[in-house]
């Protein structure tokens, strides 16, 4: 088309937002897909941009990475250091956790990609953040700091569990049900359900690995994945800590993925098994439920890294076995629906799924928190915690 004489083509402004389409895309691209499954194109596209217009905004990946991370630290922060009192504070960090969703699964997924520097940074401002809330529970309620600490780390891991599903409500009423089951935990009396210190189970200095040369491959994987993340170590790793020559690995396993779904595998049979048994020498819905919730605490506490495992690594998976894992790990939480809303046929479904995912995301935080594994009653008190969120009073929808 031939333009008018004179007729001045108005230049293309970039919109003002930019920066935080980016972040959003990117959030939701690693979220959803990982972060080694995610290209820059990837995120360009999801902006409706070219890779070189992406690149004018960040260097990389990481760059990406760390700058959503810092974008929802800021928020956090920001709601911590404005406290009025411990309600108006879950009331904040709830919004941030609906609106900000994918920063829990980012942070404990996908830190182990951020250059060293940058997750100690990131570290270090987590702990502060945690530490000055705790410092606020203890004087609002009145309980000691080691008390406090392990209700305020209950309390955020309710609050960031919706970075672990995908099931939605509306915001209102998504808020209000986590601000009460958060809440809860800061209420509970996780004393009267102390057990006998002979029950709880410690670590041994020196553990011993099993004399068959593919289990002791297996259980150093799964230790390895669950300290430091599977893209991080390689077969090389496996072989050394076992004690072995990293090509012998494949005279038992084809593959460093044929090993984490080996890993997968181990795990969830053993989580179904105990399903099972709660089921079964259970004498209501109720008694099930609260038998299911003993027995994953304490399958949690003794077998952190498995729990890792469980709730980081699927994502690295093929496509072909990530789809199967996820239908397994979904059958596994609609069981604890199931019971929940037998127990509590007042509970819409969506709450009940909402419920089920913060029990279990307090659970698997908690017994993965290494300065509290010395805490004599642990697991009864992760029970006891567990159980203020599965009995939260949950609103109607839509009121």
């Amino acid at each position: 088309m031939t333009l008018p004489t004179g007729h001045v083509t108005p230049a293309r402004r970039r919109p003002s937002d930019r920066r935080r389409q980016i972040l959003a895309a990117a959030a939701r691209q690693f979220w959803s897909v990982g972060y080694n499954q995610t290209s820059m194109a990837d995120i360009a596209a999801a902006v409706g941009i070219g890779a070189s217009a992406l690149y004018r905004h960040f260097r990389g990946k990481q760059d990406l990475l760390v700058a959503v991370l810092d974008e929802t630290l800021v928020q956090l922060e920001e709601a911590a250091s404005t406290a009025e009192d411990l309600v108006g504070t879950t009331r904040k960090l709830a919004g941030i956790a609906v609106e900000r969703r994918e920063f829990g699964a980012l942070w404990d997924r996908d830190a182990a990609h951020l250059p060293d520097n940058e997750r100690r940074r990131v570290r270090e401002r987590l702990r502060a953040f945690i530490t000055g809330t705790a410092g606020f529970v203890a004087t609002e309620l009145g309980i000691p700091s080691d008390d406090a600490q392990l209700r305020t780390h209950a309390l955020y891991a309710v609050l960031a569990s919706p970075s672990r599903h995908h099931a939605e409500l509306d915001s209102p009423n998504f808020e209000n049900l986590l601000v009460s089951a958060a809440s809860s935990t800061l209420h509970v009396r996780t004393a009267l359900a102390a057990e006998p210190s002979s029950r709880r189970t410690v670590r041994g200095n020196a553990p011993q690995l099993p004399a068959s040369r593919r289990e002791a491959i297996l259980a150093t994987s799964i230790r390895l994945f669950g300290e430091y993340g599977y893209p991080s170590v390689g077969l090389t790793d496996i072989g050394t800590a076992t004690g072995i020559a990293g090509p012998s690995i494949y005279n038992h396993f084809a593959s460093k993925t044929e090993i984490l779904v080996a890993a997968l595998t181990r795990g969830n049979e053993a989580l179904w098994l105990a399903l099972h048994h709660a089921l079964a020498v259970a004498n209501s819905a109720q008694d099930a439920l609260d038998r299911l919730l003993d027995s994953y605490v304490a399958f949690a506490a003794e077998n952190p890294s498995v729990i890792s495992v469980l709730i980081s690594e699927v994502i690295n998976l093929p496509a072909e076995h990530r789809d199967s894992y996820h239908h397994y790990q979904k059958a596994y939480v609609h069981e604890w629906v199931s019971l929940l809303r037998q127990s509590r046929p007042e509970i819409h479904e969506a709450q009940a799924r909402i419920l089920v995912h913060a029990t279990l995301a307090l659970v698997n935080d908690l017994v993965r928190i290494r300065g509290f594994q010395r805490r004599s009653n642990l697991t009864a008190e992760i029970a006891a915690l567990g159980r203020s969120v599965l009995r939260t009073s949950a609103p109607e929808p839509g009121r």
